[in-house]
């Protein structure tokens, strides 16, 4: 076969293979998480093309131990990556199985990808369950000026401490032991975009709306300062991008300003930058597009790319904020701040579990020919500077 058709033959093979996996998958994870699945694995696939190697930086051999991994996992086929019993709190007598330190750095790496939070906020190793990061509570410093023969006055350095305390994180799955035949590098990207994906969410989500079960996310963060819109406001797409933000861009300290941003969800920002003056001109210059210098200046790095912009600083989408359609007086729907005042712990150790039965999805695994995977994950996230944010409410009335 001759060069260019072996390309256009494997071309064609990935593509069944991944409609095979969004088919498959889409009953279990939902059909837009397998969408985005997709979408992150093509994406994978177009920098191998382009650059040689993709955002995992495993290569191929490493991507084919790993699928060799979870199979060895689901045909119960012993290997030497046995999870010591003492990372297991439950007394799971079966046990798990290690992932190497690259497979669980390259889902990481997926996930800072696709996720706001882990691609703008501060990572923290964690050797041990908990961490505590020392976070400045006091007064601006401004020295002083000394008289002739006077002593100086020191001034006190008011240190508090944000906990970073690791808990467990899960994705649960299943795959047909058809797709399991072959140790491909395509099943590599599917299943390590699922993790990444997976994680990328959990934070996004724990990070903005977490209530406490494991972590506190910020629009429930007593200590962050709040701006409440005026009288009359009780709708999300009232918030006015000019007077209102400019406000609220002004209750942070200049420290902080660089690298801060907006975050709500896509329907709230498509009411915003849709707004206008009585005249019918749009508030924001060209709806609100991002321009050339703040993409530039993206502080996700390699991350999501903004929305849009207001006022210079960059507008982040985040799907787990309220909707439009949720809007409501008195409601805390949006927030501005920067990220790098949060911290992610990663406890490093990342295992990999399989199911021969049991209810995955609302069916019954055992009689579908079918294997349910589990990837556990600990990790850490806390506000290490609650005034470096500011949410956004709606009026009271």
């Amino acid at each position: 076969m001759e060069p260019k058709q072996l390309e256009v033959f494997k071309s064609a093979m990935s593509t069944f293979f991944d409609e095979s996996m969004k088919e498959k998958l889409g009953p279990y994870i939902g059909e837009v998480a397998a969408q985005t699945t997709k979408e992150i694995v093509e994406q994978l696939r177009m920098e191998r093309a382009q650059f040689g190697h993709d955002k995992t930086c495993l290569s191929d051999k490493q991507k084919r131990d790993f699928v060799e991994v979870v199979k060895s996992v689901i045909l119960n086929i012993p290997i030497d990556a046995k999870a010591n019993e003492a990372l297991i709190e439950e007394q799971d007598s079966r046990g798990g199985y290690l992932v190497s330190r690259e497979v669980a750095n390259a889902i990481l790496r997926i996930a800072a990808s696709v996720g706001v939070v882990l691609s703008q906020a501060q990572k923290w190793d964690l050797k041990t369950d908990e961490l505590g990061i020392p976070n400045y509570t006091g007064a601006f410093l401004t020295g002083q000026y000394l008289g002739v023969d006077a002593v100086g006055v020191v001034q006190g350095m008011a240190f508090g401490q944000a906990a970073l305390i690791a808990k467990k994180w899960q994705l649960a799955f299943v795959l047909g032991n058809d797709l399991l035949v072959d140790a491909s590098v395509n099943l590599a990207d599917w299943l390590l975009a699922l993790g990444g994906e997976a994680l990328a969410n959990m934070i996004d989500y724990q990070a903005f709306v977490g209530t406490g079960a494991p972590f506190v996310g910020l629009l429930n963060d007593t200590k962050v300062p709040n701006f409440q819109l005026a009288s009359g406001k009780t709708t999300f797409g009232s918030l006015d991008p000019v007077s209102d933000c400019s406000e609220i861009i002004g209750q942070l300290e200049e420290s902080v300003l660089d690298g801060a941003a907006f975050y709500m969800h896509r329907t709230v920002w498509a009411a915003i930058r849709a707004a206008k003056t009585t005249q019918g001109v749009p508030i924001l210059p060209l709806a609100g597009l991002a321009s050339p210098a703040v993409l530039a200046n993206n502080p996700t790095g390699g991350g999501p790319k903004p929305a849009g912009e207001i006022m210079g600083f960059p507008v982040f989408t985040v799907r787990h904020l309220p909707q439009l359609g949720d809007t409501a007086a008195g409601t805390k729907f949006a927030v501005f701040g920067n990220l790098k005042a949060t911290a992610f712990g990663d406890k490093g150790e990342m295992r990999v579990e399989q199911y021969n039965s049991g209810n995955f999805g609302g069916k019954e695994i055992a009689l579908a020919d079918q294997r349910g995977i589990v990837y556990k994950h600990r990790h850490a996230f806390v506000n290490v500077l609650p005034k470096a944010f500011t949410t956004i409410e709606t009026a009271a009335s």
